[in-house]
């Protein structure tokens, strides 16, 4: 007997990762419920009996979110892989942005992608098995002048995710994080998936500190080095132990591009080389062994 065809529940599918995964899971014979606000304007995508269009915002409060996911869940019958991609990118100085920009990078990129997890969780529990794949950031492991709240909401993903995945292992459901460099999607396009602070919030005092990251994305706009669609399918390939990953073990964290193995490698030397640094130090401040 034929096994039975994955279902795949994807976020942010109006563009990027989302959408270039979505195509791929079709094609490698799987279901796909792509997920975005406004699903009636992704036009790359075509609803048919393996991939449904379908409205998900996981910034709603979380009583409406499991209500969404419950009726996400009857259209196929079942959910077995939860892809969380949706996000966007916030700039401005910590000090420039206010509180309510704050909120909004941490509730889209942070909150929201967890109010998933528990709106889903449940079936999962019930079926005793799933896979849950979150979308993070090379951005999680070191700081960028005028864009450390997308950062840190990275970062915050990552540990969180990362203590998830062991929460629920128990419950024979598997999580894979995953953390790409910089992909050529529309992350960095003004109009798209990317806010920044109001002309009239800005500071003076940070003008040079702002205009070297406008600047720096602007030019990486367009000529990043991650191909998003070859991405896409080591993404498949990876959760799904099939083509490049086939014999590998399933992938707990996945660092995806060259770049993103060249900055995470670069800041976890730079820790290491800190409690190096300080060791003798800090272990001053142990209490006298036995005492």
């Amino acid at each position: 007997m034929a096994p039975r065809s994955r279902v795949w529940l994807i976020t942010g599918c109006s563009s990027g990762f989302g959408l270039e995964l979505a195509q791929v899971v079709v094609a490698r014979g799987d279901r796909v419920l792509a997920a975005s606000r406004n699903p009636d304007k992704v036009k790359e995508l075509t609803n048919n009996d393996n991939l449904k269009l379908v409205r998900l915002d996981h910034n709603e409060p979380l009583p409406a979110l499991k209500k969404a996911v419950n009726d996400l869940i009857s259209v196929y019958g079942t959910i077995d892989v939860v892809v969380n991609n949706a996000a966007y990118v916030q700039t401005g100085t910590i000090e420039e942005a206010t509180p309510e920009e704050t909120l909004r990078q941490f509730q889209a990129n942070f909150f929201g992608p967890l109010n998933l997890y528990r709106a889903v969780l449940p079936h999962l529990r019930s079926k005793g098995e799933g896979t849950l794949v979150t979308i993070g950031s090379m951005a999680a492991w070191y700081p960028m002048n005028s864009c450390n709240l997308y950062n840190a909401s990275k970062a915050a993903l990552r540990w969180a995710t990362v203590g998830l995945a062991d929460e629920i292992r128990g419950f024979g459901i598997k999580h894979c994080l995953v953390e790409p460099g910089f992909f050529r999607t529309s992350l960095l396009k003004p109009d798209a998936n990317f806010a920044g602070t109001q002309a009239s919030t800005r500071m003076p005092e940070y003008n040079e500190i702002n205009a070297v990251a406008d600047a720096n994305f602007k030019k990486y706009n367009g000529l990043q080095l991650g191909n998003p669609a070859k991405g896409a399918e080591i993404i498949y390939e990876a959760v799904t132990s099939t083509g490049v990953a086939e014999g590998m073990p399933f992938p707990e964290f996945l660092p995806l591009g060259s770049d993103a193995l060249t900055e995470i490698t670069k800041a976890a030397h730079k820790t290491l080389d800190a409690i190096e640094e300080w060791r003798r130090i800090s272990a001053l401040s142990d209490f006298p062994e036995g005492k």
